[in-house]
Protein backbone atom coordinates (compact mmCIF):
# COMPACT_ATOMS: atom_id res chain seq x y z
CA UNK A 1 0.00 0.00 0.00
CA UNK A 2 1.30 3.09 -1.08
CA UNK A 3 1.79 5.78 1.61
CA UNK A 4 -1.15 8.20 1.77
CA UNK A 5 -0.59 12.14 1.12
CA UNK A 6 -3.53 12.81 3.71
CA UNK A 7 -2.00 10.78 6.55
CA UNK A 8 1.34 12.35 5.77
CA UNK A 9 -0.28 16.01 5.89
CA UNK A 10 -0.79 16.24 9.40
CA UNK A 11 2.84 15.35 10.21
CA UNK A 12 4.25 17.45 7.61
CA UNK A 13 2.32 20.36 8.30
CA UNK A 14 3.46 20.46 11.47
CA UNK A 15 6.99 20.31 10.56
CA UNK A 16 6.28 23.47 8.25
CA UNK A 17 4.77 26.04 10.99
CA UNK A 18 8.12 26.89 12.28
CA UNK A 19 10.04 29.25 9.71
CA UNK A 20 13.44 28.31 9.84
CA UNK A 21 16.78 29.06 7.77
CA UNK A 22 17.53 26.77 5.06
CA UNK A 23 21.06 24.95 5.13
CA UNK A 24 23.25 22.50 3.72
CA UNK A 25 24.33 18.81 4.87
CA UNK A 26 27.98 18.46 5.16
CA UNK A 27 31.08 20.90 4.41
CA UNK A 28 31.51 18.78 1.13
CA UNK A 29 28.20 19.13 0.17
CA UNK A 30 27.11 21.81 -2.66
CA UNK A 31 24.39 24.40 -0.88
CA UNK A 32 20.76 23.11 -0.56
CA UNK A 33 18.57 25.23 -2.95
CA UNK A 34 15.94 22.63 -2.33
CA UNK A 35 15.18 19.65 -0.05
CA UNK A 36 13.08 16.49 0.22
CA UNK A 37 11.75 14.05 2.59
CA UNK A 38 11.64 10.07 2.25
CA UNK A 39 8.80 7.90 3.94
CA UNK A 40 8.66 4.51 3.22
CA UNK A 41 5.62 2.29 4.16
CA UNK A 42 5.71 -1.49 3.19
CA UNK A 43 6.56 -5.01 4.31
CA UNK A 44 10.13 -3.58 5.64
CA UNK A 45 8.60 -1.19 7.52
CA UNK A 46 5.41 -3.50 8.46
CA UNK A 47 3.54 -0.61 7.03
CA UNK A 48 4.71 1.15 9.85
CA UNK A 49 5.68 5.00 8.06
CA UNK A 50 9.32 5.56 8.64
CA UNK A 51 10.96 9.02 7.62
CA UNK A 52 14.40 8.92 6.40
CA UNK A 53 16.97 6.83 4.27
CA UNK A 54 17.15 3.45 4.23
CA UNK A 55 20.57 1.88 4.79
CA UNK A 56 21.46 1.26 0.80
CA UNK A 57 19.91 4.89 0.32
CA UNK A 58 21.82 6.35 3.44
CA UNK A 59 25.27 4.82 2.60
CA UNK A 60 24.85 6.47 -1.27
CA UNK A 61 23.48 9.22 -0.34
CA UNK A 62 26.63 10.01 2.24
CA UNK A 63 29.13 8.55 -0.73
CA UNK A 64 27.97 10.30 -4.00
CA UNK A 65 24.52 12.41 -3.31
CA UNK A 66 26.52 15.89 -4.43
CA UNK A 67 27.71 14.37 -7.82
CA UNK A 68 26.35 17.25 -10.46
CA UNK A 69 23.55 15.58 -11.08
CA UNK A 70 22.13 15.51 -7.91
CA UNK A 71 23.53 18.84 -6.19
CA UNK A 72 21.58 21.20 -4.88
CA UNK A 73 18.98 18.51 -3.98
CA UNK A 74 19.07 17.60 0.19
CA UNK A 75 17.87 15.20 2.36
CA UNK A 76 15.43 16.77 5.60
CA UNK A 77 15.95 14.48 8.14
CA UNK A 78 13.81 13.88 11.03
CA UNK A 79 16.57 13.65 13.78
CA UNK A 80 19.80 14.76 14.17
CA UNK A 81 20.70 11.29 14.07
CA UNK A 82 19.90 11.48 10.20
CA UNK A 83 18.64 7.46 10.88
CA UNK A 84 15.23 6.18 9.83
CA UNK A 85 12.62 6.92 12.35
CA UNK A 86 8.72 6.51 12.87
CA UNK A 87 6.71 9.44 11.22
CA UNK A 88 5.23 10.36 14.91
CA UNK A 89 8.86 10.44 16.03
CA UNK A 90 10.14 12.67 13.96
CA UNK A 91 10.98 16.14 14.81
CA UNK A 92 8.93 19.09 13.16
CA UNK A 93 11.72 21.62 14.45
CA UNK A 94 14.47 20.18 13.11
CA UNK A 95 13.24 19.55 10.05
CA UNK A 96 11.90 22.97 10.02
CA UNK A 97 15.75 24.89 11.34
CA UNK A 98 16.93 22.77 8.12
CA UNK A 99 14.24 23.61 5.56
CA UNK A 100 13.30 26.93 5.92
CA UNK A 101 11.65 29.11 3.57
CA UNK A 102 13.41 26.38 0.66
CA UNK A 103 10.89 24.26 -1.50
CA UNK A 104 10.24 21.05 -0.27
CA UNK A 105 9.27 17.42 -1.81
CA UNK A 106 7.83 14.14 -0.32
CA UNK A 107 8.57 11.03 -1.77
CA UNK A 108 6.24 8.47 -0.14
CA UNK A 109 7.44 5.21 -1.46
CA UNK A 110 7.50 1.02 -1.03
CA UNK A 111 9.40 -1.70 -1.98
CA UNK A 112 7.70 -5.69 -2.86
CA UNK A 113 9.79 -8.68 -4.20
CA UNK A 114 8.67 -9.56 -7.66
CA UNK A 115 8.95 -12.06 -9.67
CA UNK A 116 10.57 -11.70 -12.94
CA UNK A 117 10.62 -14.39 -15.71
CA UNK A 118 13.64 -15.37 -17.83
CA UNK A 119 15.28 -17.90 -19.56
CA UNK A 120 16.30 -19.68 -16.74
CA UNK A 121 12.97 -20.02 -15.32
CA UNK A 122 13.16 -17.03 -13.49
CA UNK A 123 13.97 -15.06 -10.73
CA UNK A 124 13.18 -12.52 -7.82
CA UNK A 125 13.92 -8.95 -7.68
CA UNK A 126 12.52 -6.15 -6.03
CA UNK A 127 10.33 -3.20 -7.11
CA UNK A 128 10.34 0.37 -5.56
CA UNK A 129 7.25 3.04 -6.21
CA UNK A 130 5.62 5.68 -5.04
CA UNK A 131 4.45 9.18 -5.19
CA UNK A 132 6.43 12.67 -5.63
CA UNK A 133 4.79 15.79 -3.91
CA UNK A 134 5.31 19.12 -3.43
CA UNK A 135 4.39 21.34 -0.28
CA UNK A 136 1.84 23.89 -1.65
CA UNK A 137 1.75 27.21 1.39
CA UNK A 138 -1.70 28.74 1.62
CA UNK A 139 -1.90 31.17 4.17
CA UNK A 140 -5.46 31.56 3.98
CA UNK A 141 -6.39 27.82 4.97
CA UNK A 142 -6.02 26.81 9.06
CA UNK A 143 -3.74 24.23 8.19
CA UNK A 144 -1.00 25.99 6.33
CA UNK A 145 -0.99 24.43 3.46
CA UNK A 146 -0.42 20.66 2.02
CA UNK A 147 1.19 18.37 -0.43
CA UNK A 148 0.20 18.05 -3.90
CA UNK A 149 1.27 15.17 -5.89
CA UNK A 150 2.96 16.11 -8.98
CA UNK A 151 3.32 12.16 -9.97
CA UNK A 152 4.56 8.82 -9.85
CA UNK A 153 7.95 7.86 -9.00
CA UNK A 154 8.93 4.11 -9.89
CA UNK A 155 12.13 1.81 -10.27
CA UNK A 156 11.67 -0.21 -13.27
CA UNK A 157 14.78 -1.59 -12.98
CA UNK A 158 14.25 -5.45 -11.81
CA UNK A 159 17.20 -6.90 -11.28
CA UNK A 160 18.77 -8.55 -8.33
CA UNK A 161 22.45 -6.56 -8.78
CA UNK A 162 20.83 -3.34 -7.96
CA UNK A 163 18.76 -1.88 -5.16
CA UNK A 164 15.35 -0.82 -6.59
CA UNK A 165 14.67 1.84 -3.91
CA UNK A 166 18.37 3.46 -4.42
CA UNK A 167 17.28 3.83 -7.62
CA UNK A 168 14.30 5.21 -6.90
CA UNK A 169 15.67 7.75 -4.88
CA UNK A 170 18.21 8.89 -7.81
CA UNK A 171 15.41 9.50 -10.06
CA UNK A 172 13.00 11.10 -7.82
CA UNK A 173 16.24 14.06 -6.96
CA UNK A 174 16.64 13.84 -11.04
CA UNK A 175 13.10 14.65 -10.91
CA UNK A 176 13.02 16.75 -8.40
CA UNK A 177 15.61 19.13 -10.44
CA UNK A 178 14.04 18.76 -13.80
CA UNK A 179 11.15 20.55 -11.61
CA UNK A 180 13.13 23.06 -9.97
CA UNK A 181 14.42 23.95 -13.27
CA UNK A 182 18.37 23.01 -12.79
Amino acid sequence: MTPTLNGLAAFCIMLLCIPGMAGAGSKNEAPCKVFFVMVEQDEVTVNLKMVGLNKQQSNWYKKDGNQKEYAGVCIAQASQSGEQVALESGSEEYINRTVGDSPLYLIAWEEHKVFVPDNNGGHYAYSSNGTLAKWRSDNTRPDGGSFVPVGPVHNTNRTILSSSSLSLLKDAIKEIRRREGF
